[in-house]
């Protein structure tokens, strides 16, 4: 009988899913795939970036002399289908240890894709976490502009642009992506948690989500990276002009995302209604 993972951490991008796969990876009863992101909901085909993968890992094992594993050999040279995303999992259940894999991109896959999940474990965990979007958009600008090797920042003109488009503007739409969620899965099955927590306390926001997973947390500060994990940004702010263009895009949004939570997204609609002037604000409003 086929059995999916028993965790699936599904974003949202830039928003601390590298720390948290290191945090859980570390977990004496949490077993996640050496690959972070699997991308199996949204590229059941191999893709570029599956051979991409591969060609790092042979560098990687080259450098530090390891053999590929038999994880690697599976995840690899495998024929994609349920029966092998499955079987990623199996070695960890063999010992004992939940399994689960992050990969930001499934917040943003159809309803279809995340039925398929449902049907590979109906009790499957899911974990969603949010960030300010215009800085989760500035962060994903940042990350663009050093994966081709610039250091700098873009124009202002050209960081907006990139932000508006389809693959970054759909991974801020968390209400959206919240009730696509809960049309598949029921609520106790979903953590909802927000990025500022990763700064601000991350011993009690680990030792939420290892306690939603029902695993018992044990020494928490012995999971915690010591330094930033996958940063982008490396602390440079936003030019005014992005932060203006992207809080009037996401201003309405965050309101209606205000109905649901208590916490940051107040302090977003805080910060978006002092970056805009009054009158653009009454102007976003009339057009909901």
């Amino acid at each position: 009988m086929l059995e999916g993972p028993d965790f699936v951490g599904l974003g949202a991008g830039r928003s601390g899913t590298s720390w948290l796969h290191e945090v859980l990876s570390r977990h004496p009863a949490l077993w996640l795939p050496p690959v972070k992101e699997l991308h199996y909901l949204d590229e059941p085909v191999r893709s570029k970036r599956h051979y991409r993968y591969l060609r790092m890992r042979l560098i990687t094992g080259f450098w530090f002399r390891r053999p590929l594993s038999l994880f690697d050999l599976h995840f690899f040279f495998g024929r994609r289908s349920d029966a092998w995303y499955c079987g990623l999992f199996e070695p960890a259940r063999r010992r004992g240890l939940l399994a689960g894999e992050i990969t930001p991109d499934y917040s943003v896959v159809d309803e279809t894709s995340l039925e398929r999940l449902r049907a590979l474990n109906p009790e499957v965990k899911l974990i969603y976490i949010m960030r300010d979007p215009v800085m989760r958009s500035w962060s994903a600008v940042m990350k663009r502009q050093r994966g081709t090797g610039l250091k700098d920042p873009p124009a202002a003109e050209e960081a907006i642009a990139y932000a508006r488009s389809e693959n970054v503007r759909s991974r801020s739409s968390y209400l959206d992506n919240i009730e696509r969620f809960e049309r598949v899965f029921r609520r106790d099955q979903i953590f909802y948690a927000f990025f500022e927590r990763v700064s601000a306390d991350p011993l009690g926001f680990a030792s939420d989500i290892l306690e939603f997973l029902g695993v018992e947390p044990g020494n928490v500060s012995q999971l915690l990276p010591r330094a930033c994990v996958n940063a982008a940004a490396n602390g440079l702010n936003p030019p005014r002009a992005f932060s203006e263009a992207l809080a009037g895009d996401y201003l309405p949004w965050i309101e209606k995302l205000c109905h649901r939570f208590d916490g940051p997204p107040q302090i977003w609609r805080a910060r978006y209604q002092n970056l805009l002037a009054k009158d653009q604000i009454d102007s976003l409003r009339a057009l909901r």
